[in-house]
């Protein structure tokens, strides 16, 4: 688990490096921006800066939480079925907290739930016509 541990570190490093980096350089909001084009382009990179920080925060969470397990020798089992995940699998994915099995009917689940409502939402459609 070590080695899991240092790729854990490493990683939050690397993203905390970024933020301060993000955060030290971020240019000051101009007000005369010029037409409504140059506008909607500086919004479009406030929007997109904005959804990678919650990205960003998201994943250091989640470093967070696998970090804490490691420590309290909870990481690396299954949320689902409680078995032990892979050390291979853990190794691509350190942030994995379903086997390959549990997330692969997981995704299963989630494939078949879209279509499902996207075949409710189909047929609404044409009822309501």
């Amino acid at each position: 688990m070590e080695d899991i541990k240092r790729l854990l570190l490493e990683e939050k490093a690397a993203l905390l490096s970024g933020i301060q980096e993000k955060t030290e350089n971020k240019p000051e909001i101009n007000k005369d921006i010029g037409d409504a084009i140059d506008s909607s382009v500086e919004e479009q990179k406030r929007e997109l800066d904005l959804l990678l920080q919650d990205r960003e925060q998201a994943r250091l969470t989640g470093i967070e939480i696998a970090l804490k397990k490691i420590e309290s020798d909870d990481f690396g089992y299954c949320d689902e079925c409680g078995e032990a995940i892979s050390k291979k699998r853990l190794l691509a994915v350190p942030l994995a907290i379903m086997c390959i099995n549990c997330q692969s009917n997981e995704e299963r689940s989630r494939l078949a739930q879209n279509a499902f409502s996207r075949a409710d939402y189909s047929s609404q459609i044409l009822v309501d016509d």
